[in-house]
């Protein structure tokens, strides 16, 4: 499974990048407006920071501009994967793209019928926003299992990365579920190694240890 960091901030990138587990950072309009440089600087400047995938998402609003957007940031790392809004015109940018060799990634899937049509188009991912489908009375979990089903019938190799995610244990349900890959938060991450009882056990044996040197 591949697991991304879901953020553009260099602090949070920079202390991530020491996991050699980490498969990359994903990004957002939402996510990059947060930050103080242009776009491009901050996506170059994640490049040098981690060693994998850079996840950016195009803004234009038909295909053409798709397209030429997604043709510019392409180069703006060594391994990026361009995420397109799943819509008509996204469909007929994706299509181009994918005779280039270039990753692309289908955003704000929430219908099978819409993974459906991922499939057709051959695009390396697809990223369902589980926590907002959970928010509407949805289930995300089984809406993973489902598009995965879909996939393996038409024998696909469209991977599925859950986005959205709001608790570990979100995580640990998209794992059971079959995703293929799953960004987060830093919040998000940083919770998935914390356990009281790890912390409990720890205090133990330094204190075990302490008395140990102190009776030596």
């Amino acid at each position: 499974m591949e697991l991304y960091l879901d953020s553009a901030n260099t602090e949070e990138i920079q202390k991530v990048s020491r996991l050699q587990f980490l498969d990359g950072i994903t990004t957002n309009p939402s996510i990059i407006a947060k930050q103080s440089e242009s776009f491009e600087t901050k996506i170059k400047q994640i490049g040098r920071l981690i060693d994998g995938k850079v996840w950016c998402q195009v803004t234009g609003e038909n295909a053409e501009e798709m397209y030429h957007q997604a043709i510019e940031m392409s180069g703006w790392t060594k391994d990026t994967v361009i995420k397109i809004p799943m819509n008509f015109e996204g469909l007929v940018a994706a299509g181009e793209l994918v005779k280039k060799n270039i990753e692309v990634n289908f955003t704000l899937v929430y219908s099978l019928s819409q993974v459906i049509l991922a499939a057709k188009a051959n695009v390396a991912y697809i990223s369902p926003y589980v926590g907002r489908t959970d928010n509407y009375s949805l289930d995300g979990k089984r809406f993973i299992k489902e598009a995965k089903s879909v996939f393996q019938n038409l024998n696909s190799s469209t991977k599925i990365i859950g986005a959205s995610i709001k608790s570990p244990q979100t995580v640990v349900d998209l794992v059971h579920a079959g995703a293929d890959a799953v960004t987060m938060s830093y919040d998000v991450l940083n919770k998935m190694f914390q356990s009281p009882l790890t912390d409990m056990g720890l205090d133990q044996f330094n204190e075990d240890w302490q008395n140990y040197i102190q009776n030596k």
